[in-house]
């Protein structure tokens, strides 16, 4: 009897083992995808706020250059019920994909 909770115990402790380290490969996965997305969202953004601080500046909207720059910092990120700009984008698409099939397979 003691041999078989002993080996029920140990083949336990292995399937959790292989769980958890599907859930760092996963984990890790989701990682590269998240960061990938954030790489092609600054790609686009990055642009659109330098001319937001160009017109910032010409317009003189704020005191000076450094004003306008932390003004614009986070434009193109969620703010308010304003909406967070280019997460349509193929490599933020594909993080969300991935994320949600995780979730739907639990």
């Amino acid at each position: 009897m003691k041999l078989r909770t002993l080996s029920f115990f140990c083949f336990f402790i292995l399937s959790l083992s292989n769980v958890t380290a599907d859930e760092k490969e996963r984990g890790s996965k989701q990682k590269e995808l998240d960061a990938a997305c954030e790489t092609a969202r600054e790609i686009k953004l990055a642009p659109l706020r330098q001319e937001y601080v160009e017109e910032c500046i010409a317009k003189k909207q704020k005191k000076d250059r450094a004003d306008c720059e932390r003004f614009y910092i986070d434009y193109g990120n969620r703010t308010g019920n304003k909406a967070a700009l280019f997460y349509d984008l193929p490599e933020c698409v594909e993080a969300f994909d991935y994320q949600k099939s995780y979730r739907q397979a639990k």
